[in-house]
C-alpha cells in the first residue's frame, strides 16, 4: 500500500490534549515521509481517503461518541480498508474501540459495556486496568512498568541498542487486552506489571495482562494499546500529579524518554512503515526535550537582484518597519521588532568571521526556556508567535554551519547564472519554519514590502500546506519555496493560468536541459508534478510493484487583490533529491542514465531553485504578451491526459474523454462518450481528480 497519508481521527469524543500530545509524536516519527492530517467522520464518510492513507489513527478519549459518529458504514469501510493491506493504531480509547468487545469500568457509573464493530482485536478490551480513573483530572494516571516482548516484534535486535525490557510509560484509563481462546491472529507486544486488577472484582490480580496487541487482519494490522506511548514528558506539568501512585510520574517518564521513543519507533517498524531515525536517537543530555523541531532564523539576501541603490532601499524598507522595541537585550543586539500576524524580529547580520546573529539572542526569540505543555488544539498558543528576519548583505551571508542543509551562497551563484531579473529577485531562506506560504500569507505589512519576486525556501516545513484539505510533507531532498510575484491583470494574461505556467516552467526546467528532454517528468491537471516511479526495496509500495507514475511536486497558489494588482504567493513542493517516499527528479535522472547508458548530471536543490524560477520568468514574459495559447503546446506535451477516458461522479458517472484546457479560464474539457456534442468544462478548484482510477468528483 503505496499511500502518504497518515489519518487522525479528531471527531466527537477524541481528548484535545491526547489528540495534541499524538499529532505531535506523529510528526516527529513520521513527519519526515508521511503527510500528518487530522480528520472527521465526514471525511471518512464521503471522501476516497483508502486510496492515500498508510494509516489511521484513533487517540484517546470517549469510544462510545466514536461509534455514534461511525457505526455502520463507515465501519466497515475502515475494516475493509485494513483487511486489504491498511494499518490502524488504536490508543487508549481508540484501542476499546478496536476490540470485539468493550468491558469499561462495569457496575459503576462510569460504565460502558458492550460488542464493537470494527473487532480488529477478537476478544475483550477489560478496563481500567487500575482503578481510579477519572475523566475531568490525572489523578488515575501513573508511569506503567511495562514488560516489553522484544522478539514479537520482528525488527532489528539493534533497533533496541541497550534498552532494558521494563519501561515507564504513561497511563490513565487503558484497558489490558484478554483473548479468546482460539486467537491465533494476535501477539502481545507489551505486557503490563503484575499489579492490574479486574474491574470486576478490585481483590483480583491479573497475570501478565496484555497492554499492546498486533492483530493481524487480511493483509492488514492493527495495533492496540492500553498504554498512551504517544505522551512524552516534556508534554507533562509535574503539578497535576499529585497522588501518592503518581507525584513522580513526570521524572520517571524523563528517565524512561530514549527508551520510550524507541519503543514507539519498533511499533512503527514492525507495522511496516518507516519512522524518522533520529527521533529514536539517545539523548547526551538527559535534560534534552526530544520535541518536533522548533523554527529557525530567516535569512534574505539579494540574489538576481544586484542594483547597490535598489538593494539598499529594499533593506532600509524592511528596517525602518520594525519600530517596537523588544524585550531582549542580549550581548549588545538592538532587539526590534516589525509587528505583523507574529513579531518579526528585524535583525541586520553581522559580517567577518561572527555569526551573522548571536546565538543567544537567537535562542532568546526562538526557543524560550520555558515550553511548557502543548495547546489542548495543537494550533497556535494564545501568545503571539515569534519569527527572525536576518538581513544579509553579500559579504554577510551564512556559512554551512548557520544553514548546513542549504547553500545560501551557492544558490545564489546559480541564481545569478541563469538569465532572468524578477524571478527570485531576492532569497529568504529558513531551515525551519512553519510554513513558507502561512509565513508570506498571514505576515501581510511584510509581504507589501518584500520585493517583486522573492522567494522564500525552507528545508523543513512543520505544517506545509497543500490544496484543499492537504498537507505537504518535508523529506529532506526537498526543494519547498514561495515565491511572491505581483500581477496586473491583462485580458490576454488572466491571473488564472498562472498556476499552470509554474507547474510547467518546473517541469520545462528540468527537461530543457541539453539531454534532458526525454526523462519521464509530467504534469497532472489541474497542478501536480508526477515522475516515472521504478519502486526500490526500502519504500513503502515495493512489494513486486511495475514502474508507474507517482507524484512529485504540487503548487498552491493563493492571491489578493488591491487597486487592480494581484499579489500572488506560489507554494511549491519538489521532490529533487530524495528517492522516498515515491520518487524524485534525481532518482529519475540515475534511472535514466542506467537504461540509456548516459551520464545526466543529477541537480542539487540550489540550482533547481535557479532553473525553476529563470524559466517561469521566460514562460510569464510570453504569457504577459500573448495568452497561454503559445503554451499549450509544450502543456500538452508534458501532460498525462491525452485522450484519457475519465468518469463524471457529480454526473451519474459518466464516461468522458478529455480533450484539453481551456487557455482563458485554465477549465479542463472533456467530451461526453455518450453525446459526443457535449462538452463539460470542470473547474480546476471545484473538482478533485483520481487518476489512478480515472474518476473525476466535486470536492466536498
Amino acid at each position: 500500500m503505496s499511500g502518504l497519508n497518515v489519518l487522525v481521527y479528531s471527531g466527537p469524543g477524541v481528548s484535545l490534549n491526547g489528540r495534541a500530545y499524538l499529532l505531535r509524536t506523529l510528526r516527529q516519527f513520521l513527519g519526515h515521509r508521511y503527510a500528518i492530517i487530522p480528520i472527521g467522520a465526514d471525511t471518512l464518510r464521503a471522501e476516497p481517503w483508502e486510496t492515500k492513507a498508510v494509516l489511521l489513527v484513533m487517540p484517546g478519549g470517549r469510544d462510545m461518541p466514536y461509534m455514534a459518529e461511525l457505526n455502520g458504514p463507515v465501519n466497515t469501510r475502515i475494516r475493509a480498508w485494513v483487511a486489504s493491506g491498511g494499518r490502524y493504531l488504536g490508543i487508549c480509547a481508540g484501542g476499546y474501540y478496536g476490540s470485539a468487545r468493550c468491558e469499561f469500568e462495569p457496575g459503576t457509573d462510569k460504565q460502558v459495556v458492550g460488542d464493537r464493530e470494527l473487532a480488529f482485536f477478537p476478544g475483550t478490551c477489560m478496563g481500567c486496568a487500575y482503578e481510579g480513573f477519572n475523566y475531568k483530572s490525572e489523578e488515575g494516571a501513573r508511569a506503567v512498568e511495562a514488560i516489553v516482548d522484544r522478539s514479537a516484534f520482528g525488527v532489528a535486535e539493534s533497533l533496541w541498542r541497550d534498552d532494558p525490557t521494563k519501561i515507564r510509560i504513561h497511563y490513565n484509563g487503558g484497558g489490558y487486552f484478554v483473548p479468546r481462546a482460539d486467537d491465533n491472529s494476535t501477539r502481545v507486544l507489551v505486557r503490563y506489571p503484575d499489579d492490574v486488577t479486574n474491574p470486576h472484582d478490585r481483590s483480583h490480580r491479573i497475570k501478565d495482562a496484555a497492554a499492546i496487541v498486533s492483530c493481524a487482519v487480511g493483509r492488514g494490522i492493527a495495533v492496540l494499546s492500553g498504554l498512551h506511548i504517544e505522551y512524552a514528558w516534556d508534554f507533562l506539568a509535574a503539578s497535576s500529579y499529585t497522588q501518592p501512585h503518581n507525584r513522580g510520574l513526570v521524572a520517571l517518564m524523563r528517565a524512561h524518554d530514549t527508551f520510550r521513543r524507541r519503543l514507539v519507533g519498533a511499533i512503527f517498524t514492525h507495522m511496516g512503515l518507516s519512522p524518522d531515525p533520529s527521533a529514536m536517537a539517545d539523548c547526551a543530555d538527559p535534560s534534552h526535550s526530544v520535541r518536533a523541531p522548533t523554527v529557525t532564523p530567516v535569512f534574505m539576501a539579494p540574489a538576481r537582484a544586484t542594483g547597490v541603490a535598489a538593494v539598499a532601499s529594499a533593506m532600509y524598507a524592511l528596517t525602518a518597519m520594525a519600530t517596537h522595541r523588544g524585550e531582549y537585550n542580549i550581548d549588545g543586539v538592538k532587539d526590534m521588532v516589525l509587528q505583523d500576524a507574529e513579531d518579526i524580529h528585524v535583525v541586520t547580520a553581522q559580517t567577518g568571521d561572527r555569526r551573522r546573529v548571536c546565538a543567544s539572542y537567537e535562542r532568546a526569540v526562538l526557543t524560550p526556556d520555558d515550553v511548557g505543555p502543548v495547546s489542548a488544539t495543537d494550533e497556535m498558543p494564545e501568545s503571539r508567535l515569534h519569527s527572525m528576519l536576518v538581513l544579509c548583505a553579500n559579504d554577510a551571508l551564512p556559512d554551512e554551519h548557520e544553514t548546513p542543509r542549504f547553500d545560501m551562497r551557492a544558490a545564489i551563484k546559480y541564481m545569478r547564472e541563469t538569465r532572468a531579473h524578477t524571478a527570485g529577485s531576492w532569497l529568504m531562506y529558513a531551515d525551519t519554519t512553519r510554513s513558507t506560504q502561512t509565513f508570506l500569507e498571514r505576515n501581510a505589512r511584510l509581504a507589501s514590502h518584500l520585493p517583486d519576486g522573492t522567494v522564500h525556501v525552507a528545508t523543513m516545513q512543520l505544517n506545509g500546506r497543500g490544496r484543499g484539505r492537504n498537507a505537504w510533507i518535508s523529506p529532506v531532498g526537498c526543494l519547498q519555496f514561495t515565491m511572491l510575484i505581483r500581477h496586473t491583470q491583462r485580458k490576454q494574461a488572466p491571473v488564472v493560468m498562472l498556476q499552470y505556467i509554474m507547474s510547467l516552467a518546473i517541469v520545462e526546467a528540468v527537461t530543457s536541459l541539453p539531454g534532458y528532454d526525454a526523462l519521464p517528468l509530467r504534469l497532472k491537471w489541474p497542478n501536480d508534478l508526477y515522475a516515472l516511479h521504478v519502486p526500490v526495496s526500502d519504500s513503502d509500495d515495493s512489494s513486486g510493484s511495475a514502474p508507474a507514475f507517482a507524484k512529485i511536486g504540487g503548487i498552491l497558489v493563493n492571491s489578493s487583490c488591491a487597486r487592480g494588482e494581484f499579489t500572488l504567493l506560489f507554494g511549491c513542493g519538489i521532490n529533487v533529491a530524495n528517492r522516498l517516499p515515491t520518487t524524485s527528479i534525481n532518482s529519475v535522472i540515475r534511472d535514466y542514465n542506467d537504461t540509456h547508458a548516459t551520464r545526466l548530471a543529477t541537480i542539487p536543490v540550489e540550482r533547481m531553485l535557479a532553473l525553476a524560477t529563470a524559466k517561469f520568468e521566460e514562460l510569464y514574459r510570453t504569457f504577459l504578451v500573448y495568452g497561454f495559447d503559445p503554451l499549450l503546446k509544450a502543456y500538452y506535451r508534458r501532460w498525462l491526459h491525452s485522450d484519457q477516458i475519465v468518469t463524471l461522479a457529480d454526473r451519474d458517472y459518466e464516461r468522458a474523454q478529455v480533450v484539453g484546457i481551456s487557455a482563458t479560464d485554465g477549465q479542463l474539457q472533456v467530451r461526453s462518450l455518450q453525446s459526443p456534442r457535449t462538452v463539460y468544462s470542470l473547474q480546476p478548484d471545484g473538482n478533485s481528480f483520481d487518476m489512478l482510477r480515472g474518476l473525476i468528483s466535486r470536492k466536498l
